[in-house]
């Protein structure tokens, strides 16, 4: 008698193993095949759940963010945390999560490079990927001037201040090497610091 398939285990499986073969061998290196090969499975088998490569991609990217997105929840739902503490241990889980996959991060940007050489819209793909970081950096910001543990300000501007360090530490990872990840981490913890409110 057949095993019945899991197709959603045996999706997420496919998904997990295309991001390691991404990170081993780069988008280019990658075929439908060695997916396949890596993840014991037929070939066509691959097709019905995915139309090509690209998709596979992106839903890989996808399924690392989300998991990111899981861990961020749990934090920003514990009552016990000020506004500040869910700031530093988001923004910390986040640069965690970038340097256990810093060779995953430089496909994506090999990736999105020759996307932007096709004409496509790179800025609106990564977006829709870093909003959701970007929106609740904001509220916590928001909720943090409120309670005042911060300064007040733009909680927008501020939010970018954070995010900013986000996205130059993904360039350290992917291009510069300038900076380790204590150095980012101390780079963040000054910065939450200099927005609080100091009381004596």
């Amino acid at each position: 008698m057949a095993v019945p398939v899991d197709h959603s285990l045996r999706r997420v499986k496919i998904l997990e193993t295309a991001f390691e073969l991404f990170a081993e061998e780069g988008f280019s290196g990658v075929t439908y095949q060695k997916i396949a090969d890596r993840c014991d499975i037929s070939r066509t088998s691959i097709y019905k759940y995915f139309k090509d490569k690209d998709q596979i991609f992106i839903y890989a990217i996808k399924l690392s963010t989300d998991k990111l997105s899981t861990t961020i929840k749990r934090v920003n739902d514990r009552l016990e945390l000020t506004p500040v503490d869910k700031i530093r241990r988001t923004l910390h889980l986040t640069i965690k999560l970038l340097t256990d996959n810093r060779v995953f991060l430089s496909v994506v940007l090999d990736y999105l490079t020759s996307l932007k050489s096709t004409g496509a819209n790179v800025r609106r793909k990564a977006r829709s990927r870093t909003f959701g970081l970007s929106f609740l950096l904001t509220r916590l910001v928001d909720e943090a001037i409120e309670k005042s543990f911060f300064h007040p300000g733009d909680p927008e501007l501020i939010a970018l201040r954070f995010y900013s360090i986000i996205e130059a530490y993904v360039l350290n990872l992917t291009v510069t090497d300038a900076m380790d990840r204590k150095a980012c981490l101390a780079l963040i913890d000054s910065t939450v610091d200099d927005c609080l409110i100091r009381t004596n």
